[in-house]
Formats: C-alpha cells, structure tokens, sequence
C-alpha cells in the first residue's frame, strides 16, 4: 500500500489567532483493487493516543495495523491527528473547546477529499469524486466524528467506537470503584475548560481493566503502558503526550444531546464487551435523526479495540458495513 505523510493547514477553521497544521497519514490501495464504489475511512484516535493507533506493529506480533486491513480490501484509509494530539501543531490545550475539535477536523477532511477528488493527490492514483466518507473514530476520536457530523455534516456515515453519546464512563471491576472514578468528573461542567485530566484525581482507576482484555500480550500492554494512563510522560509511537482539556467534557452525561440528534446518516456503534458505553443497546435512542443504526458489541475486547485479540471482527464489521452503505448510496442516485 501507499503510504502519504501531510499536514493540512486548519488555521482558518482553528480560530486561535495563530497557524494550525493536523498531521494526517494517508494509506491508498493499489488502483487496481478500487471498488466501483469507492471508500474512505477518516480514523481519529482516543485520548493519550495518536493517529500511529491505527497502524501499529510489534516485533513477534502480526495483525495489529487496522489501515493495512482495509487498504488491503480496496479501501481508502486516513489516519489524523486531530487538533492538540500527536504530531500537529499543539496550541495551549485550554483553548481547544468542541467548537474547535469539530470545524478543524472537518476542514481537515474536506481538504483530504478535496485532493482525492481532483486526482491531486498522488501521481497515477485515480481521481475519487464520488467518495463515500465514513469518519470513524475510537474513544475521544468518536466525539470528534460525532461533533464534526452534528455541527459540520462532514461525512457519509460515521462510526464512533468506544465513544457513548449518551455518557462514556471508564469500566471498573467493581460498582463502588465505578462510582468512586464517576464522582470525579461531578466537578466538570460542558464549556468550561479549565479542568482536564491533569486536575482530576484518578487514584485507585483501573485502567488496565478498562482498556485491555486479560489476553492480551504481555509485550504488547507492556509498550501501551508505557508512560503511564491517562496522561503519559512518556509515549510509545502510537501514544500522545498531549490530550485537549475538553476531553473531560466528553466524560459527563449527555454532553453530545445536541450535536447527536441533527446527525442524519447512518451509525455504527462499535464497542467492546467491557467498554466506556455502559448500556450500548441504548445508544440508537440518541440518534434520533438517523434512519440507520447498528450496534456491535465485540466479544472479548476491551476499550482499546486495536490491542484486543478480537479486533479484526470490528474491522471486519467496519469494511463490511461501510461497502454496503456506499452500495445503497450509489443506488439511490
């Protein structure tokens, strides 16, 4: 596959008074393996994560690159750093409110598709005008897809994975722990973006229960954990050091009310069977502009999908659906 480093300028659509670039990765199929209709999945990470979340590799270990998956089965795949994570430009993080999350990201993609329509994008790979743009993201990247479709409309469908619209909350082994780790966030309030992880007390969270299947390599927790949860001294390749203070936002109960119910496209809720959705069959009800949406409960997955050994049934579902939908589309036009 193809691989394209770029950042993309997003100051316009940033409005901090100062440049913005997203540093985005792009993975292209080989031209002969395009479907007729094509595809392309805008992949956001989570929180402590970068966009390298979707292309990981570990000496001894094989499987674990979600994009080389898709590119594999013809698809279009974008990884992006959205705006405070990773390798873009890393403004003062308080400044980074949902408003802000939603428009760069939504530049960002429309500039992305953009290239690909006019066949700008990479010599001799076929101009792609008729997309059908799936914005996926896990944990806070599925905020940022929700908040980009309900404020931007941004995509043709959208996959928030790991990400409730309804209240995301960090599984616990116990009902007290999980009590105790959601009493913390009774301090944060929607729009107020002086707290974040780094003034919340996160003692006693169990966050290697919440992230990672008992079955998970040792080596390979050992390379997650390193710098420590939720925010890192230090960082394996696919982590960041950086995370939005609004991130904490995302953590109170019906925080995306608004922002969910204009989101008229298709959703899929992929989650695993111990995830940050506390009642995933619950989720369609906040959805209640879109006429189509699936919930997938993955056995054996934890909130980090892409650690789980499981994880290419997600992918699997995430192809699949994808390239049923941009079927469906293509029919009614």
């Amino acid at each position: 596959m193809k691989r394209i480093d770029k950042r993309i300028d997003v100051t316009e659509a940033a409005a901090l008074g100062e440049p913005i670039e997203m540093a985005v990765t792009i993975f292209l199929p080989d031209p002969a393996d395009l479907p007729e209709h094509k595809v392309a999945i805008f992949a956001c990470p989570g929180g402590g994560y970068s966009r390298a979340y979707f292309y990981m590799g570990f000496p001894g270990h094989r499987g674990y690159n979600e994009a080389e998956y898709h590119v594999a089965r013809g698809t279009i795949y974008v990884a992006i750093d959205h705006i405070g994570v990773g390798e873009g430009t890393i403004p003062d993080l308080s400044r980074i409110g949902f408003q802000t999350l939603a428009a760069t990201h939504d530049s960002c993609v429309r500039q992305i598709v953009a290239l690909l329509a006019s066949g700008d994008l990479e010599p001799g790979f076929p101009a792609c005008p008729d997309l059908f743009k799936v914005g996926m993201g896990q944990s806070m990247g599925g905020g940022v897809s929700i908040l980009a479709q309900g404020r931007f409309a941004t995509f043709d469908a959208i996959a928030p994975c790991g990400k409730s619209a309804i209240h995301t909350a960090l599984p616990q082994r116990t009902a007290e722990a999980f009590e105790r780790d959601q009493s913390r966030f009774d301090v944060v309030q929607v729009g107020d973006q002086s707290r974040n992880h780094t003034n919340i007390d996160h003692e006693g969270d169990d966050f290697l229960y919440a992230f990672h299947w008992e079955d998970v390599p040792a080596d390979i927790l050992e390379a997650d954990m390193e710098g420590g949860y939720p925010l890192r001294e230090t960082s394996p390749e696919f982590g960041s050091l950086t995370i939005p203070y609004c991130a904490t936002q995302m953590m109170k109960p019906g925080c995306f009310k608004d922002d969910v119910s204009k989101i008229a496209v298709p959703v899929l809720v992929g989650v695993g069977e111990r995830d940050t959705c506390p009642n995933p069959r619950a989720e369609p009800s906040a959805y209640t502009a879109s006429p189509d949406i699936s919930v997938y409960i993955v056995p054996g997955m934890a909130h980090m999908h892409n650690f789980a050994t499981t994880r290419e049934l997600l992918w699997a579902r995430l192809h699949g659906w994808s390239r049923l939908l941009a079927e469906e589309k293509a029919r009614r036009a």
